[in-house]
């Protein structure tokens, strides 16, 4: 009977071996004897080395020294298992038969231990015939030559890699286990015949091809296999077993790489479906930007009509009349608005199709001054301190119109959004970092409320109702900035203030 000697198992990992390991018999030793010698160890086919001992790297390695041919299992637990394991690596006068093992395997364990008893026997069994009285003869060159060649044949058919010997046209003349299950054919469909002639009529030309003597020219080709229900995509490469020699015979390595094939497949049909759905957004965003174009444009016309038509009622009253009709003032504020609305949308519209638009080298603070001047008037009306830092990055490369364009709606909208506690101070800089410009404008005005702060860039999005204004601005900016392959972001605190950062790539000139 076969025996199995433990020490320090926990008990649910000893009940597990119990009652899987019935015709085994197990006997618990201690590190003692162990140590001491006292545990013939010949007499058994394992040692399980448990999680209650404190150091089973030692007890491998006495183990080891004792006998050499003894499997020796290290059973730890999550935590000490790794640690175990890289304490092996390092440990002297410790050898292959001593692995380290997770209890975490549960039932898996019992195939392990199972395997460490049969290369127990097969390690004792190798030594017996060594130490035999055996004749010189048994192991002469020629008889060595078979065992090479019959373990080298037994590797060779049980490798999970397809391998056959072929004739020089290609004729299949031996092939391993992993082939054959590959094909799903006997050894008699298969040898004697063209391995080309296995494939798919659409694929025997170009295999063909390949086997004679395009290997030369590519090391290996993808082949299909199979109908397209039960299609295989196999990795074929061919060499000749000997190089220099004119030997008839060459080698087919076969690889299964149907899953990764797959997944390429559906990859590049998912790009291919992505790319499709960006070009209809693409159409759709072009269509939406004429049209908000044409009807921006189209709607000027009737609008100041109507803003003439205003006017000259206006003109056609007397003073007292023109009292009598307040709604001709509210139809009046509405046109403005509505005037405010399409110039707006035009704008929108020609952001979008301005994207591309040539890029030139700008001072920062020149542009900066420019803006001043434009906002000149709500800047001396707010009594606006405005500081200005460009020294990092004193020039960018971008489009003029556009880049004036975040500037002056970032600058405005941190006029109209002051707080009037306090005198408003703006701090525009300029910066250099990771290869990206960073522009950021910060002011000390109202500040927007911590859960509204991702919707001010929408399209008609205002914070402050009180304030004079259409939502679009920082759309705007948004709008141009994302065009250009950068990002905006906001920081705010209501009641102390507002920073916009814009980060663009830092382009130079090619």
């Amino acid at each position: 009977m076969k025996c199995i000697y433990y020490l320090g198992l926990r008990e649910e990992t000893l009940q597990l071996f119990q009652q899987q390991l019935r015709e085994i018999q197990l006997e618990v030793v201690t590190a003692e004897d162990i140590l001491t010698q006292k545990a013939d160890l010949t007499v058994c086919d394992i040692l399980l080395v448990g999680e209650q001992v404190e150091n089973p790297v030692r007890i491998a390695q006495q183990t080891f020294s004792k006998d050499k041919a003894i499997s020796i299992l290290l059973i730890n637990d999550r935590a000490n298992h790794q640690k175990v394991k890289s304490a092996l690596q390092f440990a002297p006068f410790v050898g292959p038969t001593i692995q380290a093992v997770s209890s975490e395997l549960g039932t898996a364990l019992v195939p392990i231990v199972e395997d460490a008893m049969q290369r127990t026997e097969q390690r004792r069994s190798y030594v017996r015939i060594r130490s035999a009285s055996t004749s010189v003869t048994a192991f002469t060159p020629n008889y060595m030559e078979k065992v090479r060649v019959s373990y080298m044949t037994r590797v060779l058919d049980e490798a999970p890699i397809g391998a056959a010997l072929l004739a020089k046209d290609g004729t299949v003349l031996n092939v391993n286990n992993y082939i054959v299950r590959l094909l799903g054919l006997s050894d008699k469909e298969i040898l004697g015949i063209a391995f080309a002639a296995h494939f798919p009529e659409v694929e025997r030309i170009a295999l063909q091809d390949f086997i004679t003597d395009g290997y030369l020219s590519k090391q290996k080709h993808i082949f299909e296999l199979g109908s397209a229900d039960d299609r295989k995509f196999l990795e074929i490469s061919i060499g000749d077993i000997d190089a220099n020699s004119s030997s008839p015979y060459k080698i087919a390595i076969v690889n299964d790489v149907t899953e990764a094939a797959q997944a390429r497949q559906r990859t590049l049909a998912h790009i291919d479906e992505l790319q499709k759905l960006n070009e209809e957004l693409q159409r759709v965003n072009e269509d939406l930007d004429t049209f908000v174009y044409t009807a921006s444009h189209d709607l000027k016309s009737p609008i100041l009509n109507i803003e003439g038509l205003v006017n000259l009622l206006e003109e056609s009253l007397s003073q007292e009349q023109l009292g009598e009709v307040p709604e001709l003032d509210h139809i009046r504020r509405s046109v403005e608005r509505f005037k405010v609305t399409i110039e707006d949308l035009t704008e929108v519209a020609r952001i979008q199709r301005s994207f591309g638009q040539e890029a030139t080298e700008l001072k920062v603070a020149d542009m900066v001054t420019d803006v001043q001047q434009l906002l000149q008037p709500e800047i001396e009306k707010a009594g606006a301190m405005i500081e200005v830092d460009t020294q990092q990055a004193p020039v960018i490369l971008f489009s003029r119109k556009n880049f004036k364009s975040v500037l002056l709606n970032l600058m405005s909208n941190a006029i109209k959004y002051q707080d009037p506690q306090r005198q408003l101070r703006i701090h525009i800089r300029a910066t250099l970092h990771d290869n990206r410009f960073h522009l950021s404008v910060q002011d000390n005005g109202l500040g927007i409320p911590a859960g509204r702060q991702e919707r001010v860039f929408q399209l008609f999005k205002r914070m402050h109702m009180h304030v004079q204004g259409s939502g679009i601005g920082l759309y705007i900016v948004k709008r141009i900035v994302s065009n250009s392959g950068g990002t905006v972001s906001v920081e705010s605190r209501e009641g102390e203030g507002t920073t916009f950062t814009v980060s663009l790539p830092a382009l130079t000139h090619s």
